[in-house]
């Protein structure tokens, strides 16, 4: 592992144990440890654990990379096919999963093409920058999304409908800036079609079922705790214990009068620029949880989270991945550059289109 690898790892497990130490100094304190029952929106959580095992099944078992790789196979326009492909995966299996599957992927087929390594760099930088832009067209494209799907009980179709502005923007903002020229390659990995795959294909349909709300989540626990203990399928645990920890540091902020501070007057533009703003300084994760407690408007809050998504290092947690899975081929100033630059040009496409459409 390279330094630069192990630093943003340091720095996304320190951001993580930031959140639940909070939790844990309320829970200590003046938050009664049973009232966890009622104060962790449990649906979410439950939505999210069940995403990340049956996704990591599917990845581990190499079908999401059995798809990549019969896409790439027919296309010698390796950036712009990458970038797309980044933008259709990270609204079905989640900006993270998608993240961790594409980059490894394009190291790989990397050592196949004549790409430039400046080209691979900005070719990584975008591929993170495309997961926060495509994750948001979907209920479990990311956490926040998903928080807000089960918080505001907003239907599949309405969010959706309501979202494709924001990815349509999203898109035309980056699009000048990809690369669509031909590069010479020549992938030779081959990955054969298993028939364990469809049962996965079959759990995952379930899984959603349960997001949307069509079947109890009880009812398929025993499945996923089979597949999770027979399969060792590595979780991201720690991320899990945030995110619950999250609903906790909310009530005790509530609890304590803090969390009036970051309420204040504004229309739905100012709020939408307000939760993009805040979710470059505490991430778009905890914004969307602090901001759905204070406002009623659901459709703000994920405009602004989302386009936050991109900007700082610690604006979406999707970021440090980029980082941390480069393997050193990403210079943090430049991805710091590019991501500011895309967030600023995406959150003024947007307040012209709230301006129209909004008023």
């Amino acid at each position: 592992m390279t330094p630069i690898v192990g630093e943003y790892m340091r720095i996304d497990t320190f951001i993580f144990l930031i959140f639940i130490g909070i939790g844990i100094l309320f829970l200590l304190t003046i938050i009664n440890p049973m009232e966890m029952f009622y104060i962790v929106e449990w649906k979410t959580i439950f939505s999210l654990f069940y995403l990340m095992v049956i996704v990591n099944v599917m990845k581990d078992s190499k079908f999401l990379d059995y798809i990549s790789l019969k896409i790439l196979k027919r296309t010698n326009r390796i950036f712009i096919s990458l970038i797309f492909l980044t933008l259709f995966s990270s609204s079905l299996i989640t900006n993270d999963v998608s993240l961790f599957v594409i980059i490894p992927l394009t190291l790989i087929i990397h050592k196949y093409t004549k790409m430039p390594i400046k080209d691979l760099e900005k070719l990584i930088i975008f591929e993170g920058v495309s997961a926060n832009i495509g994750s948001a067209l979907t209920p479990i494209g990311n956490p926040q999304n998903l928080f807000l799907f089960h918080f505001y009980n907003i239907g599949i179709v309405n969010f959706i409908i309501n979202m494709l502005p924001f990815e349509i923007l999203g898109i035309l903002v980056i699009l000048p800036f990809l690369e669509f020229k031909k590069y010479d390659v020549k992938v030779d990995i081959n990955i054969k079609f298993r028939k364990e795959w469809i049962i996965y294909i079959l759990f995952f349909i379930l899984v959603l079922f349960c997001v949307f709300g069509f079947l109890n989540f009880v009812y398929i626990f025993p499945l996923i705790l089979l597949i999770l203990i027979y399969k060792e399928v590595k979780i991201d645990y720690l991320f899990l214990l945030t995110f619950i920890f999250l609903f906790i540091d909310i009530e005790g902020l509530k609890r304590l009068g803090i969390i009036d501070i970051f309420s204040i007057k504004c229309n739905d533009i100012m709020l939408m620029i307000y939760s993009s703003l805040l979710s470059q300084i505490i991430s778009n994760v905890p914004a969307t949880v602090l901001l759905s407690n204070l406002y009623k408007n659901w459709l703000p809050i994920a405009y602004g989270v989302n386009a936050g998504g991109n900007g700082t290092l610690i604006a979406s947690f999707a970021n440090l991945i980029t980082l941390r899975l480069s393997d050193g081929k990403v210079e943090a100033r430049r991805f710091l550059l590019i991501g500011v630059l895309i967030y600023l040009m995406h959150l003024i496409a947007l307040i012209a289109y709230a301006k129209i459409f909004w008023s």
